[in-house]
């Protein structure tokens, strides 16, 4: 069902990414009603700065509803605005001008969708908004590991290649999964080439993920971060990310078409998960947060399997490397649908206490 004038086109920009999202949803939600919505009216608004102010209309608006869904799967974002502030003030200091810096930003597709780092923060608002109202938001955590909104920048400048140095020299989150106030859903496959193993989990080499510049650490994540920022060998140089802001992302689903795949596949799921609530007579679980990690550290093992296999690299010489417990590659690893059930789809008195 649509919820938006707009359908979209067959070859569109985005359509196959709306394919994408309703086929995952729909296959791991089933026969759960899944409403489209598709703000993406024009290029810029598809593949620019117009997204940000497209998104931050939509959210709003859809707060104010009467009845809202109770969950909401976004998988298409881009570097967040403190990134892009971040390269062009690098790329200033190799001397190009900031204005030619950002109008070729623009000029590449979906790699700086955000006005500001003030709309970033409305957006981000505007989410919570959603989540105190008992919507459950998943996002995709990227796909250029935790250098790039999807891949390297290409055309062979002198601008593009210091650029791809500045983006190798920093972890550069994105958003909108930046956000405390998203699950953010990473990437990952089963290992093996030709005959690939579905017991053994490990990350998808462009899995995105990292620390973002924005937004302080949430206290739920203070145990787990601090444990992976301090038993865990081979971190990128700490000038290169805040290691005190929230880390992402929360957990990881398989990606072989990206993690435009991972979002919606959990977002599936937890549809499945708020039905058999409903039909308890039980509240929507909303904001996930805080829930999410007191499972993973009260019940190790139980609703998520762990992926200690892999790294946030992509094409640079630094990045964050996989690990027991939570990491910024593959969060709190994939879902386990057993584990699940028993944390989520009810309210266990000893688990909430």
């Amino acid at each position: 069902l649509f919820d938006t004038e707009n359908h979209g086109e067959s070859g569109g920009d985005n359509y196959g990414e709306g394919n994408l999202d309703v086929s995952m949803i729909a296959s791991f939600g089933l026969n759960i009603t899944t409403l489209v919505s598709n703000t993406n009216t024009s290029m810029s608004t598809e593949e620019g700065n117009g997204f940000g102010e497209a998104m931050l209309d939509f959210l709003t608006s859809l707060a104010n509803r009467e009845t809202l869904p109770q969950v909401l799967s976004l998988s298409l974002g881009s570097l967040s605005a403190y990134s892009c502030d971040l390269l062009c003030e690098e790329a200033e200091k190799k001397g190009h001008a900031k204005s030619d810096c950002n109008a070729f930003l623009q000029e590449q597709r979906q790699v700086c969708m955000f006005l500001t780092q003030k709309q970033v923060g409305r957006i981000s608002t505007a989410l919570q908004v959603l989540g105190v109202r008992g919507v459950s938001v998943f996002g995709s955590s990227g796909d250029g590991g935790s250098h790039f909104s999807f891949d390297r920048f290409e055309g062979g400048s002198a601008l593009a290649d210091d650029l791809n140095e500045i983006s190798c020299s920093f972890q550069m989150p994105v958003f909108p999964t930046g956000s405390p106030y998203i699950t953010s859903v990473g990437g990952t496959l089963w290992k093996g080439t030709l005959f690939p193993d579905p017991s053994h989990p490990v990350a998808w080499p462009r899995s995105g993920g990292g620390f973002a510049w924005q937004f302080p650490r949430p206290a739920h994540q203070d145990n787990m971060i601090k444990d992976y920022l301090q038993s865990t060998a081979g971190l990128p140089p700490p000038s290169s990310y805040n290691s005190s802001a929230r880390g992402y992302p929360d957990v990881s689903a398989i990606s072989e078409d990206g993690t435009s795949q991972s979002s919606p596949t959990v977002a599936g799921i937890f549809s499945l998960l708020m039905d058999m609530r409903l039909q308890a007579g039980l509240k929507p679980l909303g904001f996930l947060g805080p829930r999410l990690y007191m499972v993973a550290e009260k019940f190790p093992g139980e609703a998520f399997q762990d992926v200690t296999e892999g790294s946030s690299a992509y094409h640079c010489d630094n990045g964050f490397p996989s690990a027991k417990g939570w990491d910024p590659v593959t969060g709190l690893g994939r879902p386990v649908w057993q584990g699940l059930m028993k944390h989520f789809a009810s309210d266990d008195d000893t688990l909430l206490s």
